[in-house]
């Protein structure tokens, strides 16, 4: 039964995130779309309905207006409108039809590929949302703060945190109040979804980058089945399963360089009348500023790492970027994104809200000190300052980037596998314009940029490790950069099929790269080399879920109070109260220390958590393996001494005894430190389980167990309205 009800929570975010991300929009804009590649279609929806969400809700909040029934009102209001008229035109349903039937005459023939990409894309859903069907808990800790963001918008509160671009607390607020979809679900699962947008961004990009129209299929499947050998990829890995707002934003920045590319690529011309002139503003424009628009409201990162990656594509174009039929329009469109975005942020600015303080801590990452200080952890070769003259400085480090960034990545073999295909593909560049007939030019035109960019990933990751600042910080920007490296590897593979091109039939090599996308799949597993199983932190037993969502749909709303660490804070906070755990264990000497509500239910782990530790999963061998913890935890470690690493089935954990219950409990200045040090916890949560026996030995008919296992017990208690319990030591 447990198993079938996350199976319907996936259900209803799933459900829901269809509707508010591709159908609303779709019914909403259908004249607009009407006509359209499905290409437009697919990046209008991903970006208008992100600009849409987030710019009505902080509006109105603004202007302190934000209700869930002018939500309701507005978003189905509109919807039905859109609809409605539709229908009233006695040709909406019939034109949908016929552009179905068009679209499957016209299009049998990609029906293959794209049945290959939809099982690429589903295999990537499962393995990301894998983790979410096994532990119940946030993920994350930095979850927490999302699900507190989220409730300061459904009480009618933006920024309730500082101001931070809440394009995806907007999104999940829609969620809740259209479709009545827990916050708690939503955060759980979203991320597992949308990744889907990640890898079809990506593979659009790609299919810019390469000639052969399959190969980003293979670099895809590359992507999610081979495995990694650093930490820190495995960390952004993980990272893509968490619903976090740089993560569900990610996206934006293959969209706005697919665009950027697209637009530059374009003619224009520049129309006069009237002496003045008008500029030419193309679909590929008006994507790049929805693009653009939506990265602005997700996540400055996000923002980063697309200007990164356009520059790496525009320096290629310099020429068109800044002639006057591009640049001026371009400029315009970027300062219009500005604007949408950053008006909410800057009204509640003006209103006397301060920066969310996680902008200050981005800031101060950016000098590299905490990367550098993890590096001299974990490695013994730490690069020394010393005067050096230029050319030995450069040559150093060029090694340094050789050795902090491609081999760190990707290990000595597969770092000079990619040295050598990048090695072949500035050569191939360089003799296409020369020697090589100008059919070979044009196979390559869009190597350079992919080039230049994983080069500069991978300096950008070395920089904090050379003595340099860091612009991205905590290998924020690795799924991203792995992802057009996997693709940089695929060169060889477009090449060879673009060159058979020329002599063999589409078809039979159609064929081939479809058997090669399997083959991929395939070889992985038999050496060796398939992808791991990815973690969650740990932070509460699967049973400690299971029984707050039992108590929230049994009991009536505010009847109850659960005593538990703060875990259980803000899943039951629209429906009962929460009291520290650590609050509780601390007074319960007190003199008229006391209950309000009807019914008390107390949480107590046997076998205390190691809190937040990183858990790997394990599960089917077509999935994943189980090989990445110790990979992992071997420098994280380092950063995380008061956590560790476990491989599924295992669970760190210590054991409660009356000797534990006994000892003192540690004052710290910080007192979430009793739950996050294990001593600690095991201290607190002993003391916790010997007053919940000695209370139930006193008052046997008000207090039973209300769930037990081996590791996780509850114990509940009811009182009389009026005639609360003193809680006190009896």
């Amino acid at each position: 039964m447990d198993t079938w009800y996350w199976v319907l929570e996936y259900g209803k975010v799933f459900s829901g995130y269809i509707f508010m991300m591709f159908l609303w929009p779709s019914v909403v804009f259908y004249s607009h779309l009407k006509g359209r590649g499905r290409t437009y279609r697919f990046s209008f929806c991903v970006t208008v309905q992100v600009v849409i969400a987030s710019t009505v809700v902080l509006m109105l909040g603004l202007f302190h207006c934000l209700h869930p029934r002018v939500i309701i009102v507005l978003f189905y209001g509109i919807f039905l409108h859109a609809l409605l008229k539709g229908i009233l035109k006695h040709s909406f349903f019939f034109q949908v039809k016929g552009a179905v039937q068009k679209a499957w005459r016209k299009k049998r023939e990609y029906i293959g590929e794209y049945g290959v990409l939809a099982i690429v894309l589903i295999f990537g859903m499962i393995y990301f949302s894998y983790g979410a069907f096994q532990i119940h808990s946030y993920g994350f800790g930095d979850l927490y703060t999302h699900h507190e963001w989220i409730y300061g918008l459904k009480e009618g509160k933006i920024f309730s945190g500082g101001v931070y671009p809440e394009a995806m607390h907007c999104f999940i607020y829609c969620l809740d109040t259209l479709f009545g979809i827990r916050v708690y679900s939503s955060l759980m699962f979203l991320q597992g979804i949308h990744v889907s947008v990640f890898l079809l961004a990506g593979y659009l990009l790609m299919r810019e980058i390469f000639h052969w129209r399959y190969t980003p299929l293979l670099a895809l499947t590359l992507f999610l089945t081979l495995d990694v050998v650093s930490a820190d990829l495995v960390y952004s890995m993980f990272r893509l399963q968490i619903t976090l707002p740089l993560e569900f934003g990610l996206y934006t920045q293959f969209l706005c360089a697919f665009y950027l590319i697209r637009y530059l690529k374009s003619n224009h011309r520049v129309v006069r009348k009237e002496g003045l002139s008008r500029y030419c503003w193309d679909e590929n424009l008006f994507l790049f500023f929805l693009s653009l628009t939506a990265a602005i409201s997700i996540h400055y990162y996000a923002v980063i790492m697309a200007f990164i990656l356009c520059g790496s594509f525009a320096v290629f174009l310099l020429r068109r970027l800044f002639s006057k039929e591009h640049f001026i329009p371009l400029a315009c469109s970027v300062l219009c994104a500005c604007v949408i975005a950053g008006t909410p942020m800057a009204g509640a600015m003006i209103s006397g809200t301060q920066f969310n303080a996680s902008i200050n801590w981005a800031v101060g990452a950016m000098n590299g000190e905490e990367t550098r200080a993890l590096e001299e952890k974990t490695s013994a070769d730490k690069m020394k300052k010393r005067e050096r003259p230029v050319f030995a400085a450069a040559l150093e480090t060029a090694a340094g980037v050789y050795m902090k960034g491609y081999a760190e990545l990707y290990g000595r073999f597969r770092a000079g596998m990619i040295l050598f295909v990048t090695a072949a593909g500035i050569t191939l560049c360089f003799l296409s314009g020369k020697r090589l007939p100008d059919w070979m030019g044009e196979i390559c035109s869009g190597y350079p940029p992919l080039i230049l960019f994983t080069f500069v990933f991978v300096a950008l990751y070395a920089a904090p490790r050379l003595g340099f600042p860091e612009i991205i910080s905590d290998s924020r920007y690795c799924s991203v950069g792995h992802l057009l490296l996997m693709a940089l590897m695929m060169l060889p593979a477009d090449v060879g099929f673009s060159v058979f091109l020329r002599f063999f039939r589409g078809g039979i090599l159609k064929a081939v790269s479809y058997s090669c996308a399997a083959g991929i799949y395939i070889l992985t597993i038999l050496t060796g080399r398939f992808h791991g199983y990815l973690f969650f932190e740990l932070s509460r037993y699967n049973a400690a879920v299971k029984v707050t969502n039992q108590i929230i749909e049994e009991f009536p709303k505010k009847s109850y109070v659960i005593v538990s660490p703060t875990d259980e804070l803000y899943p039951v906070i629209e429906d009962g109260w929460h009291e520290e755990l650590l609050t509780f264990v601390t007074n319960i000497g007190t003199e008229g220390y006391e209950f309000a509500p009807e019914q008390a239910f107390f949480f107590v782990e046997k076998r205390p958590l190691q809190y937040a530790q990183a858990y790997f999963f394990d599960g089917p061998p077509w999935l994943a393996k189980a090989k990445y913890k110790d990979i992992y935890w071997d420098k994280y470690a380092k950063k995380y001494p008061d956590t560790g690493a476990a491989q599924a089935p295992k669970i760190n954990a210590s054991e409660i005894s009356e000797e534990e219950a006994g000892k003192d409990l540690t004052v710290s200045e910080n007192s979430w430190f009793s739950y996050t040090r294990l001593p600690d916890r095991t201290i607190l949560e002993a003391k916790a389980y010997d007053w919940c026996r000695k209370f139930a030995e006193l008052y046997p008919e008000n207090t039973e167990i209300y769930y037990e296992d081996d590791d996780f017990v509850c114990y509940y208690f009811s009182q009389i309205e009026g005639s609360q319990y003193h809680l006190r030591e009896e």
